[in-house]
């Protein structure tokens, strides 16, 4: 027993080893919130988990300038105690002077474009919210991952970066007929104090529907201390009727501070008074990169027709909408990175 127990010390010692030699990282967010959120018609105290992850990274240097890479990432539920293995983004790929190409699930370009310029994401207030498109056997489109994704991201020549993202089959198993194959696409202008991109996504096949969104967003540092954000969408073949989004957020660096805020609208489909408005405002205190505690209100108020929640987008406890009546939340939250 004992030269077994030294065997497993000596093959993990070697194991320490090769971790280091192939640049291995270990890291993880935990993001909670005590939430008071409402309806319009019921209200409650939670707890939640908002896109707390753990993630392995990996890069080898290979010859001929290139790197091999790998990322592992998962949710895990720190409110209840669950998560599910490589449920975030997790690929494998290879790096060099042609640009970046990965396989597996994970964001795509268009989802990173919302992402970027979103000053509540994961938070009360996101704009996914007002922006995602759900219904019936669509499930949730755009803001999502593509399952069984090939992507390609070229280098940055001259601030301008292109990205596709392609899936023969955006769902779990075999297929025969390519009924869930999507893509996506941007193109982005980006240097210091400045972001502007483009993007496009199509859904094709899915219950009759070829669901496809065109976004467009910027953020502009009009000081070190003053960001504005903005983002457009329009959607198009999804349930209900074609949408539009738009809207403006800002925040404002005090010291250690950020105050925040954000207003966005969604207009009706083919339903009259089907739209809503989403206003969240907040104040970050921030500890360093790693620990940051905020507070957070935000309403989304709903037209007659209309059931948009608050507490949506990247959050593990979420309260569904009223038809017509307005949801509110008030969130303090805690963001640890390490």
């Amino acid at each position: 027993m004992k030269l077994f127990n030294y065997s497993l010390l000596a093959a993990s010692l070697l194991a320490v080893g090769s971790v280091q030699a192939n640049n291995v990282e270990i890291y993880g967010l935990a993001h909670l919130s005590l939430d008071r959120l409402d309806n319009g018609v019921d209200s409650g105290t939670n707890v939640s988990s908002n896109s707390s992850r753990l993630g392995f990274r990996a890069s080898t240097k290979l010859e001929g300038g290139l790197e091999a890479f790998v990322q592992l990432e998962q949710t895990i539920r720190i409110d209840e105690g669950a998560g599910s293995f490589a449920d975030r983004d997790s690929y494998v790929g290879l790096r060099g002077d042609f640009g970046t190409v990965k396989i597996g699930q994970f964001d795509t370009p268009l989802k990173v474009l919302r992402g970027k310029v979103d000053q509540f994401g994961d938070r009360v207030g996101d704009i996914r919210n007002v922006g995602r498109v759900s219904g019936g056997a669509i499930g949730n489109v755009f803001d999502e991952r593509f399952k069984n994704g090939v992507a390609y991201q070229s280098p940055t020549v001259n601030n301008l970066t292109f990205a596709f993202h392609y899936t023969p089959h955006n769902n779990t198993g075999a297929t025969v007929d390519n009924l869930r194959e999507s893509y996506s696409s941007s193109i982005t202008y980006e240097q210091k104090g400045i972001y502007l991109a483009a993007a496009f996504e199509r859904f094709e096949g899915t219950d009759g529907l070829n669901p496809q969104a065109i976004r467009l967003g910027a953020y502009y540092d009009v000081t070190d201390a003053i960001r504005l954000t903005t983002l457009w969408q329009s959607a198009k073949d999804i349930p209900g009727g074609d949408r539009h989004l738009y809207g403006v957020g800002a925040s404002y660096k005090q010291g250690n501070y950020v105050w925040r805020g954000q207003v966005y609208q969604t207009g009706d489909n083919d339903t009259a008074d089907s739209g809503a408005t989403l206003f969240a405002v907040g104040v970050d205190r921030n500890f360093g990169r790693e620990l940051v505690l905020y507070a957070v209100y935000g309403i989304t108020s709903n037209d007659d027709n209309a059931a948009f929640r608050i507490s949506g987008g990247g959050r593990g406890t979420q309260l569904p909408a009223i038809a017509g009546e307005d949801s509110t939340g008030l969130s303090l939250g805690i963001i640890y990175r390490f």
